[in-house]
């Protein structure tokens, strides 16, 4: 863990095409490689999910921090910290462990754990990649038994769980046969700063009939960089699902939410410009059999061509979703 004099943190996100033959920069924290058949070095700090990209000519997120980065293990995460910002990834066989909700909560546990001992005490963004997350009704959906078993763990964790202080996080289906939990995760010494959607409830409020346990997120998160982290967003207003069946319209209902929370963001003080440019990225999830070219268009049409995006093929945690939007934004 950290030594020595204390840096400005920093924490930066590109989207990339990686040459397996060339090593990765001292200062990357983690390649995310999507697509089964795309290169990327032999290097502990690459990550592959099992998500095939749909549109967009890079196929991996590359993020760097400050300096110069150290690899470790803390039993089953796997690590990469600098200093000043932490990058951590745990993958659970829900085999092991009797179902997705008890993985959920083991991974989860493990996580709090870790940094509630450790100079990163601050967990600034999660993704969660769940296999088969529509699958099952009622409570028994998969996704619910996801947001329980998360909520265990941040319930048992120590101090409880921080309310209005969550980390920004998404939560998908990916893809394949074995059924596994894997979480991917920045944290870092300093805190964040936690932005809500004013048109959206908060979703750690949402009421009893969308599970046993709400979902454990804030809707962005501003760390030092400066970068605001937006978690996945989808066609949401209130806490009920908006024009089920009809992909363009939750496009542009999702977009809507998303320019308010940037603005949101822009007048609390957390970021200069609510304007996404060439500095930020878009990452869209499509759930399969959606028409991925018709979303790529409305996207274009709104964010003009200077925005990097990626369109990767993914399930939503809502059955009746059709596409779900996350961004990085520098402040």
């Amino acid at each position: 863990m950290p030594t020595g004099p204390a840096r400005e943190a920093s924490l930066q996100a590109t989207y990339a095409t990686l040459d397996a033959r060339q090593p990765l920069g001292e200062d990357v924290l983690t390649a995310v490689v999507f697509g089964a058949d795309t290169a990327c070095p032999d290097d502990p700090r690459c990550v592959r999910i099992e998500l095939e990209p749909l549109a967009g000519p890079h196929r991996a997120e590359v993020w760097r921090g400050s300096g110069p980065v150290r690899i470790g293990t803390a039993g089953p995460v796997r690590y990469v910290e600098d200093g000043e910002c932490f990058a951590g990834w745990i993958s659970v066989g829900e085999n092991r462990c009797g179902g997705l909700r008890d993985a959920t909560e083991a991974a989860y546990l493990g996580l709090l754990a870790l940094h509630a001992d450790s100079p990163y005490r601050h967990v600034w963004r999660i993704w969660n990649f769940i296999t088969a997350i529509n699958e099952g009704g009622g409570d028994d959906e998969r996704y619910r038994q996801f947001c329980l078993g998360r909520a265990r763990a941040y319930a048992a964790a120590p101090g409880g769980p921080p309310g209005a202080d969550y980390p920004a996080a998404s939560a998908v289906g990916k893809l394949g046969a074995r059924r596994s939990l894997e979480v991917c995760w920045f944290a870092g010494r300093e805190a964040g700063a936690a932005i809500e959607n004013p048109r959206q409830v908060s979703a750690y409020h949402y009421p009893r009939r969308y599970g046993p346990a709400a979902p454990t997120f804030s809707r962005a998160m501003r760390v030092p960089g400066p970068l605001l982290l937006v978690s996945g967003t989808a066609s949401i207003v209130g806490h009920e699902s908006a024009h089920h069946g009809d992909a363009d319209a939750q496009l542009r209902e999702t977009l809507a939410n998303l320019d308010v929370l940037l603005r949101q963001a822009q007048a609390a003080g957390r970021i200069g410009s609510a304007r996404l440019g060439p500095g930020s990225l878009v990452k869209v999830y499509v759930r399969p059999g959606c028409d991925a070219a018709l979303v790529e268009r409305v996207l274009r049409e709104h964010l003009g061509d200077a925005v990097p995006l990626m369109l990767l093929a993914a399930d939503i945690c809502r059955s009746e979703l059709l596409v779900e939007i996350e961004a990085t934004h520098p402040g």
